[in-house]
């Protein structure tokens, strides 16, 4: 009987450490693999902007390198039109253009202080960016009659796509709707660019957050990272 019961409590203790040992291995590919994915970001893309009215918009955003925040939004639109209107730009003349509207709790009213202004007249979202992009680039055919695409990161951003051309460069239309958010990124690039850039431009739609992940995100935390079930297993 003795002889049985040490028997099962070895293959208990051999199951055990081969499980410690396999979750361990895991957390360890998981763990450089993460450290290679932020290599990849910080080879390819800006550091996020460091502007507040990102954060307190709650939106993380890496633009592809060497394309740097303007003082002042490169498309002309509306006055309320957005909450956000921002380009980042580099010195080749590749651009990206950020419009975007965030759903914020309203504030209550001071008492005694007057009525705040109405607001700006707002259409659908993805209309009123077709038609900014149309009064800004020229009415480009793509946008007439656009057919958008669904494309999925592998961090798991969902967006819907629109390539076309305005004038003598390639754009790429992307717009994201998730929660409080819609947000439209738009890629404007010289044709012979396109092959550097498209990583790049992956890179940024993948790292791209909003919301409690991207308040993560600021804070230098890991939004995509599984919270460990326990301490590595000594080996």
């Amino acid at each position: 009987m003795r002889r049985v019961w040490l028997v099962t409590v070895s293959a208990a203790l051999v199951i055990a450490v081969g499980c410690g040992r396999e979750n361990y291995e895991k957390r360890m590919r998981t763990t450089l693999e993460n450290l290679e994915y932020a290599r990849r970001l910080k080879k390819n893309l800006m550091d996020p902007p460091g502007e507040k009215k990102f954060q307190d918009l709650s939106i993380f955003i890496r633009a592809p390198k060497e394309e740097a925040l303007a003082k002042t939004g490169g498309l002309s639109v509306g006055e309320g039109q957005f909450d956000l209107d921002a380009s980042f730009i580099d010195a080749a003349g590749s651009t990206l253009h950020l419009l975007a509207r965030v759903k914020m709790p309203k504030k209550p009213p001071t008492k005694g202080a007057p009525p705040p202004p109405p607001a700006a007249a707002r259409g659908e979202f993805v209309g009123d960016v077709l038609g900014v992009l149309i009064n800004n680039l020229g009415s480009p055919e793509g946008l007439q009659a656009p057919k958008f695409v669904e494309e999925r990161t592998k961090k798991g951003n969902t967006f819907k796509r629109l390539i076309f051309t305005a004038g003598d460069k390639e754009a790429r239309l992307y717009t994201y709707k998730d929660g409080n958010h819609e947000v439209a990124l738009v890629f404007i690039y010289d044709a012979k660019l396109k092959g550097p850039l498209s990583s790049k431009i992956d890179l940024c739609l993948d790292s791209f957050r909003t919301g409690l992940k991207a308040t993560q995100a600021y804070a230098g935390a890991n939004p995509d990272e599984e919270p460990e079930s326990g301490p590595p297993v000594p080996l």
